[in-house]
């Protein structure tokens, strides 16, 4: 027994080094037994339960990783995703970056339906989002908003068939939809159709599965946001100005960029419009990259996706093609080993151009020509192979050059780190 548990144990631990334990699911089932929604459910990979983290966090967590994360599993989130909402985040009015058409709000038993509350559960229906009453006990006081409720979810193991058959009785109205948690049995289940209810939940149709997927570090994040601001068509600087203020670090590290000897700027720059006018769109995408993509890599990693950025940079140039273009492309096509995220599954993330997207995964046009070239030259440096062509030789000088060159890189971002 010991045994296999410490072989689960490790299998786990295995799973959570390439993917991290997001949150659980449990399907929310129709009356003919095909899946209507999913219920979003906290975990966390050192075992906390809610009440040892604080709803608010829970709450946060599980919308954070709904709205941030890579998940393995996208086909669980094509239904309504049903998610406990603890009162503080209620209140905060502007908590669920999330489509209303995506996400059912629950709202548990143990709140307190304050006058306040019942002010922003309003204001949430006026946003599109629907209500779910969780574990509803028929307290009067929840009546306000039993009113503005799209589900009602009642603990079937709390209450007899007699007393829920009243009061739903009592509580009827046509546009609610009455679910059953906790079904155990398929004698529970037909019993709470014959009831009228409309949808079940319980372990006598699946248990919570847990969801694993890649976490995206929260600077990350950030920079992705701005990032995809500054690639579209026609970016709006008081849009990236707004984005760079709302991020206080990333401000404060930009302006010691801008401000630094890479820049020889001819007075001090105090402003984030000054820097946005003095580093310019092209060179503030490759910064912002930098800053988002680099905070968590390994320096061994950071120098290496520095290098191949930069000699694509340099291999550009000698093309006369757009130098800037190519060390972003370069980059980004570093993702994989400075976060752990696959290429294809980062830029659908970022929601980058079709042109930089097809350089980077099939290699297509000049830049991809270029990338190509690049990644070569960098397995013939590595294993340090003599002899080559005097095409690949010219690379190869090329390639030590960047390298040089990502040195120096590395040694101005430590000091803006400090």
């Amino acid at each position: 027994m010991q045994e296999q548990q410490t072989k689960r144990k490790g299998m786990t631990q295995g799973i959570g080094n390439a993917n991290s334990l997001l949150m659980a699911t449990q399907p929310i089932f129709d009356r003919d037994d095909k899946i209507y929604g999913v219920e979003l459910l906290y975990r966390n990979e050192g075992g906390l339960a809610v009440a040892d983290v604080g709803e608010g966090v829970a709450t946060a967590e599980v919308v954070y990783q709904l709205s941030t994360a890579i998940i393995q599993r996208v086909d669980t989130f094509q239904a309504p995703a049903f998610v406990n909402v603890s009162d503080d985040i209620l209140l905060a009015r502007h908590f669920l970056p999330v489509s209303p058409e995506h996400v059912v709000i629950e709202l548990v038993e143990r709140l307190e339906p304050t006058g306040e509350l019942i002010k922003a559960v309003e204001h949430l229906r006026h946003q599109g989002f629907r209500i779910a009453l969780d574990d509803f006990a028929f307290d009067p006081q929840w009546e306000p908003l039993l009113a503005m409720a799209s589900y009602v979810k009642v603990d079937i193991s709390t209450l007899t068939p007699e007393t829920v058959k009243a009061c739903k009785d009592r509580y009827y109205h046509p546009s609610l939809k009455w679910v059953a948690e906790r079904v155990e049995t398929r004698e529970e289940r037909d019993i709470y159709r014959q009831l009228g209810f409309d949808l079940f939940q319980g372990y006598y149709y699946a248990r919570p599965s847990p969801v694993y997927g890649k976490k995206i570090p929260a600077s990350t994040l950030q920079a992705t946001t701005l990032l995809r601001v500054l690639h579209q068509p026609e970016p709006d600087n008081d849009e990236i100005i707004s984005l760079i203020q709302a991020d206080p670090e990333l401000a404060l590290k930009l302006t010691r960029v801008a401000n630094s000897a890479f820049y020889h700027p001819r007075a001090p720059i105090r402003s984030v419009r000054g820097i946005v006018t003095h580093l310019g769109l092209r060179q503030l995408t490759n910064w912002v990259a930098l800053f988002g993509l680099l905070g968590a890599a390994r320096s061994e990693h950071a120098e290496l996706a520095l290098t191949r950025a930069k000699a694509c940079e340099l291999l550009a140039r000698s093309h006369a093609l757009c130098e800037q273009d190519a060390y972003f492309i370069g980059l980004l096509s570093s993702v994989e080993l400075l976060l752990g995220i696959p290429r294809e599954e980062f830029l659908t993330c970022l929601e980058i151009d079709d042109e930089t997207a097809g350089a980077i995964l099939h290699g297509r046009g000049h830049y991809g020509d270029i990338l190509h070239r690049i990644e070569m030259i960098e397995r013939h440096y590595a294993m340090r192979e003599q002899g080559l062509s005097e095409d690949m030789g010219r690379l190869l000088t090329l390639y030590r050059q960047a390298h040089h060159s990502a040195f120096e890189l590395l040694s101005t971002l430590m000091a803006v780190k400090k």
